[in-house]
């Protein structure tokens, strides 16, 4: 393939620059167009020779086409990205590529998944100008003083109330329409001056006035990056703004006045002017000669070409942290996304998980009729149903069929997302639930039943698979809780019965009770392990198993679902995907509280090394040792996002040799 073919969705003014530009573009052609007005579709076909379309399915299963550019509305990105990209075609997105950072962490590991390439339309990224400015701020690189970066976007607009830049379902207002690019430009600038390819905010404060329709009309929003890094930025869809960029440090300043368009509108003339003690000392003219919008369609081309799925100019991580710190700027003026509802969730309706690829292989275990997946994904870590239905529909499409929950996890909503899930989807005989209860200072007898009880209502089924005791109460004898245990399975609340935060002596205990008095066994433990040892309890009552322990569990068959069996982040390195904050991070201290002994640091040291030499990521490495520990241990992850998840699936595929093992294996 020389040139990439493309298909264009949408007839608007976007989509005829697209139309326009890429008639200049050396690798590059376009084939079709899609439209659902027939009139508007048959003008844009006719106009630039092309093929029209009326059925988005014919585009986008075209064998004439091998890339989709889109340039619709904000609302309608997420739905025609996933048409095109289960249909093996490349995506040139509009900005912002979703109406919300779920939408787009979706996006991006379907994309991987799919094997094609995926980019945000930022143009201004691919534009030289963008390169003079990062090249004139690497004296910034080492300074220490504060450095401020300013910009703004805004233009007045006399529209209905039903026009897309007024309209919430359509994903309108001013952060999203213009506010994406002060924010992205300042991320750049902030991550360049930090010597990275982008920067994550540390906080945000904002300010704005909302229309009567509920999006924003105009936003100013405070971003700080660092202590000395700072960004003003502003927005606005009623106001016009000068729409500049300056970058300010000490008695330097540097000026743009086109930093988005890049002289487009002034038959391709930019500059760059530098001021010190306010004093023009130089100015960096281009004439552009492409053009803007042909140099981000070629830039395109080129990376499909070279078999690339992402772009180094706006990776994926980087889009998935605009896409973040958009919701925030939002959640700052208490604009919520109409999106973000079971109701109205286009994520939800859509099932994508029908277009994975099955990574994770069924596994068969005595006494269960349903299949087991090598991970068990916990969910305690969802933040809405959103965001949840995101999680679950991903790593059951991978394969995934074990979910941990409990009664105690997040307030409860932990079994109602769950169990949203499980009956939307109706694979109530296809995936099993591992259920806890019974936790100090409820951890007695007569609370096991009224919990179960009210997590299957939660859950909205009849039966929990495997249900364990979340913790153990030393003041009470074994006989009493598995004598509990034995009536709630005979009444069939649950199937199989196990232990969560127990000894050795008091698990081996339970079991010889229960065989002796034929009676239902614990067949599941669910301790802390991993390849860190916990040398103080991540919470009270926190229990891990040692060699002895492991010894028994393989001895007597004990299925293992091992609890922070990556040690809570404590081997990786960086945030890979930018995810939002969650109530049960991992601080600082707790780090070192529970993981930061000799032999510990040692571990990571190694883990680390052997990480570097297969190209793989640390945490990849630690999970895999935990896996392959015994074939039925099934370690419980708690994945924040569908890169966190990929990272664990692909562990499963890690096969450590001997050699490294025994260089982690160390005491």
């Amino acid at each position: 393939m020389s040139k990439v073919r493309w298909g264009v969705i949408g007839t608007g003014s976007i989509a005829n620059a697209f139309a326009h530009s890429i008639k200049h573009c050396n690798h590059s052609e376009l084939s079709a167009v899609y439209g659902r007005n027939k009139e508007t579709l048959q003008t844009f076909s006719q106009k630039f020779d092309v093929a029209g379309i009326n059925d988005i399915d014919e585009l986008v299963t075209s064998n004439g086409i091998d890339a989709i550019y889109i340039a619709t509305p904000h609302s309608s990105h997420f739905d025609y990205a996933l048409q095109a990209m289960k249909n093996n075609k490349h995506v040139l997105c509009e900005k912002p590529i979703a109406m919300n950072h779920i939408e787009s962490m979706v996006l991006f590991g379907l994309a991987k998944d799919c094997g094609v390439f995926l980019m945000e339309a930022y143009m201004y990224r691919t534009h030289p100008q963008t390169f003079n400015i990062l090249k004139n701020i690497e004296s910034l690189c080492d300074t220490n003083q504060k450095v401020e970066i300013n910009s703004s976007f805004g233009f007045h607009a006399e529209i209905p109330k039903d026009h897309r830049l007024r309209n919430p379902m359509l994903g309108g207002g001013a952060i999203m329409d213009v506010g994406c690019y002060p924010l992205s430009m300042s991320k750049l600038l902030a991550g360049h001056i930090l010597k990275k390819s982008y920067a994550d905010p540390i906080s945000i404060e904002a300010s704005g006035n909302l229309d009567e329709t509920g999006v924003d009309s105009n936003s100013k929003a405070r971003i700080l990056f660092s202590e000395n890094i700072e960004a003003n930025i502003s927005c606005a869809i009623n106001e016009v703004y000068e729409n500049n960029l300056e970058i300010i440090s000490g008695d330097y300043k540097l000026s743009v006045s086109q930093p988005w368009h890049c002289g487009q509108f002034q038959d391709g003339h930019s500059s760059i002017k530098i001021y010190s003690k306010n004093k023009l000392v130089d100015e960096i003219s281009y004439k552009d000669e492409v053009g803007l919008f042909t140099r981000e369609i070629d830039h395109a081309s080129e990376c499909i070409l070279n078999n690339k799925l992402e772009s180094d100019l706006i990776s994926h991580a980087d889009s998935q942290s605009i896409m973040l710190w958009l919701d925030k700027w939002r959640k700052e003026l208490g604009i919520k996304c109409p999106h973000e509802s079971r109701e109205t969730s286009q994520l939800i309706k859509s099932k994508f998980f029908s277009t994975q690829n099955k990574k994770l292989e069924g596994i068969k275990i005595d006494g269960f009729d349903k299949d087991f997946s090598r991970l068990a994904l916990g969910c305690d870590n969802q933040t809405s149903d959103i965001h949840a239905f995101a999680m679950f529909d991903y790593f059951y499409g991978a394969g995934g069929r074990v979910f941990d929950t409990a009664y105690i996890y997040n307030n409860g909503m932990g079994d109602k997302y769950l169990g949203n899930w499980i009956n939307s989807r109706g694979v109530q005989e296809e995936v099993l639930v591992l259920g806890k209860g019974a936790h100090t200072p409820d951890c007695r007898p007569e609370c096991i039943k009224p919990q179960i009880i009210e997590s299957l209502e939660r859950l909205n089924l009849d039966k929990i698979d495997i249900y364990c005791l979340h913790r153990d109460n030393n003041e009470i004898p074994v006989s009493e809780f598995i004598d509990a245990l034995d009536e709630i399975k005979a009444e069939g609340l649950i199937h199989k019965i196990g232990a969560s935060n127990w000894k050795l002596e008091r698990f081996k205990q339970a079991r010889d009770f229960a065989l002796k008095e034929n009676k239902e066994p614990f067949t599941i433990l669910s301790n802390n392990f991993s390849l860190a040892e916990m040398i103080d309890p991540v919470w009270p009552g926190c229990v891990a198993i040692d060699n002895n322990f492991l010894d028994y569990i393989d001895q007597n068959n004990i299925i293992l679902f091992p609890w922070s069996s990556t040690a809570r982040g404590f081997f990786i390195k960086k945030k890979e995907i930018a995810t939002s904050d969650h109530f049960s991070n991992p601080s600082v201290d707790e780090e070192k509280r529970v993981w930061h002994s000799e032999t510990n640091l040692k571990k990571r040291e190694i883990c680390f090394k052997i990480a570097a030499e297969r190209n793989i990521e640390p945490i990849e490495v630690a999970l895999a040792y935990v896996i392959q520990s015994s074939k039925i241990i099934f370690p419980l992850i708690g994945p924040r996002t569908i890169n966190e998840l990929n990272s664990s699936i692909f562990a499963t595929s890690v096969n450590l040799t001997d050699a490294e093992i025994e260089q982690l294996t160390i005491t």
